[in-house]
């Protein structure tokens, strides 16, 4: 049995199989924003918190050079050959050790060519001062004239001058020849000799050899500007900050160091401020040029507000906000943070303990006035929010 179409059936056909598809895609879509709309008017889900008093120690990081409290280079003060020296390489050599040897003999010569000056001089002055006593003498009874009187003071006089010129050279003589022997002027590790015995020195030839004091010794670092704010308002002038020296193997130095310098003013270019902390050093573990990390710590907790991070939106250059509720409906609050403790944000200003902030569901808010519903951190977790 064959069914028959007509054309005018066929057409109605073609019609419904068009416009249904349409007719159903408008009203689903009518009837899923209906739905949307209806869900939207729902309260979102939320977990609430205020926000929190942390306290905690101040502290901050920087990496330090190590450098010695007293670095001197040794030079010759007189010039001759150098003879002798009198250590080895690398050994610590106490203030006043003999370090080398310059040939003393001209300058033994010159003491006592002085010193024979002075016998001189000495001499004579004796006999011109005894001339001067006989012609006050004589002067008294008028058996010589004044003028021979004023020639015996002048003569004393000039030999007393003499005198004085040859003590001056006998000593300066003196104190080269001491000179011809070259002594520590600190305790100290002595490095590598740098002018070896049997060259020509003299003071224009350089340094010998260095010595670097060892103990204590000092731990040069700089601070970011932030950080040196915070340090600072958290201690006295730093003078009870606690620094610690850390070791490349990530172990601890044993000894705490004191803050014993900080400079006047922030660097233009770095934004840091060049600080230095000194360290007792009696085994000798901080060597000078070693680079240290350094960890300074304020003395006292320090109180701060603090919010999630997670909690709060924006960036450094806009500011962060986050969502506080108020009649159950989103407020948007701008909040002013400095730093962050444990993942959490410092508040320095826009918020107070007693606001009630979104901790978790802020990527539901999405706009000022929208109704919020608080419900528990495990109803929240066991719904599968994130």
């Amino acid at each position: 049995m064959k069914i028959k179409i007509t054309r005018k059936q066929m057409a109605v056909a073609v019609v419904l199989i068009i416009v249904l598809p349409i007719i159903y895609n408008k009203v689903s879509t009518y009837v899923a924003g209906m739905i949307a709309q209806q869900l939207m008017r729902l309260p979102k889900e939320v977990v609430a918190d205020n926000p929190v008093q942390m306290d905690t120690y101040i502290s901050a990081e920087s990496t330090g050079r190590v450098e010695a409290k007293y670095s001197v280079d040794v030079v010759a003060r007189v010039s001759g050959w150098l003879q002798k020296k009198y250590f080895k390489e690398g050994d610590f050599v106490h203030k006043g050790q003999t370090l080398f040897q310059i040939d003393p003999r001209e300058y033994q010569l010159e003491v006592n060519n002085s010193k024979a000056a002075v016998n001189q001089y000495s001499a004579l002055l004796k006999n011109a001062q005894q001339e001067l006593d006989r012609a006050n003498s004589l002067i008294k009874e008028d058996l010589i004239s004044h003028s021979d009187v004023d020639s015996s003071l002048a003569t004393r006089n000039s030999n007393q001058a003499l005198l004085d010129a040859a003590r001056q050279k006998y000593e300066l003589a003196r104190v080269n020849l001491g000179y011809t022997t070259i002594k520590s002027p600190i305790d100290g590790r002595i490095g590598k000799v740098k002018i070896t015995e049997g060259n020509y020195v003299n003071t224009t030839s350089g340094p010998l050899v260095n010595i670097s004091s060892t103990d204590p010794v000092y731990v040069s670092f700089s601070l970011r500007s932030s950080d040196f704010v915070k340090l600072l308002r958290a201690s006295d002038k730093f003078k009870n900050v606690e620094v610690r020296a850390i070791f490349s193997s990530g172990k601890t130095y044993p000894y705490i160091g004191k803050v014993n310098f900080v400079d006047n003013q922030i660097d233009k270019n770095s934004g840091s401020v060049q600080m230095r902390a000194v360290f007792e050093n009696p085994k000798g573990w901080l060597v000078p040029g070693d680079y240290m990390k350094v960890t300074l710590t304020a003395p006292e907790q320090v109180s701060f507000m603090t919010v999630p991070q997670s909690c709060a939106k924006g960036d450094a250059m806009s500011g962060y906000y986050v969502w506080a509720i108020k009649d159950n409906k989103a407020v948007r609050k701008d909040i002013k943070v400095s730093d962050t403790i444990d993942k959490n944000w410092i508040v320095t200003d826009g918020l107070d303990y007693k606001d009630t902030i979104v901790v978790a569901g802020i990527q539901s808010i999405t706009a000022e006035g929208q109704k919020l519903k608080v419900i528990s951190r495990e109803e929240y977790d066991k719904k599968g929010k994130k």
